[in-house]
């Protein structure tokens, strides 16, 4: 793994890592309380099968600047996902997952950000951890004068995956956090509402659902892909992370076939 920096919009710094130097650009978006250490197989297996990858940290994860877990707008994500694309090769793809999936939708919807192709695993279309009702309320109301205050994600690192290495690993990682802010609650809120309504998609895109997550909704993630003409694909056992699965190396192979088919149609 290479690192370099990007600057977004407003200074904020981001590192972006990088594995490979294919012909091929493919750019990694992760997922809330993730950093690029946690994708070091999946940028290993990009690089094998000709990509070159690159892994931006957004803002308040990794080795990137800004409050770990909090926002003050969604657009701010946006802005790191086109800082880290300004250096790639025309027809590059993007491969999201969880709250990654929603900020590139979100960047698509913006049209700063325009990808030929884009993968989605488990994309933050729906919450499916129980969160409790006053800790909602309490969001809501904070969001304007507290935002980063920080609170207690709930995720449960026994959904990330049925192998329980992942979920031990997850909970020593001194880069992983297990927090959010009121405001970065309101901002993904609303985010969500524009991600659903809207109307059209220019980008290809594949969705890879696991039937047991209990973090993002897999039902929410099936009824987009169906609206809007995505490739679906279902894992009916398998839990959050489908590249931190078992068997995820062929998990891993199929997200990249769909890619590499629909690199050589767009380049044959």
């Amino acid at each position: 793994m290479r690192t370099s920096f990007v600057t977004s919009a407003d200074g904020t710094r981001l590192r972006l890592a990088h594995w490979g130097d294919g012909a091929r650009d493919m750019l990694i978006v992760h997922g809330l309380a993730e950093h690029a250490g946690r994708y070091e197989h999946v940028g290993a297996a990009l690089a094998a099968a000709g990509w070159t990858a690159t892994l931006v940290e957004l803002r308040g994860h990794g080795h990137s600047g800004g409050k770990r877990g909090h926002v003050d707008r969604w657009s701010d994500y946006v802005h790191d996902l086109r800082a880290a694309a300004a250096g790639l090769r025309p027809g590059w793809s993007m491969l999201a997952h969880s709250m990654g999936g929603l900020v590139a939708l979100d960047a698509l919807q913006d049209g700063g950000v325009m990808p030929s192709r884009l993968a989605l695993t488990n994309p933050l279309l729906g919450v499916a951890v129980a969160l409790p009702g006053w800790k909602i309320g309490a969001a809501k109301l904070l969001s304007s004068i507290l935002p980063s205050l920080p609170m207690k994600n709930e995720i449960d690192p026994s959904a990330l995956s049925r192998d329980p290495a992942i979920g031990a690993a997850y909970l020593v990682d001194p880069l992983v956090f297990q927090t959010g802010t009121p405001r970065w609650y309101t901002e993904m809120v609303a985010a969500l509402a524009r991600v659903h309504a809207a109307g059209s998609w220019n980008t290809r895109m594949a969705v890879y659902v696991g039937g047991e997550d209990h973090i993002t909704d897999p039902l929410a993630n099936k009824a987009f892909a169906e609206r809007t003409h995505a490739k679906l694909t279902v894992y009916p056992e398998l839990r959050h992370e489908l590249f931190n699965e078992i068997g995820k190396a062929e998990i891993i192979a199929e997200v990249l076939g769909w890619l590499g088919e629909e690199a050589t149609c767009a380049t044959g």
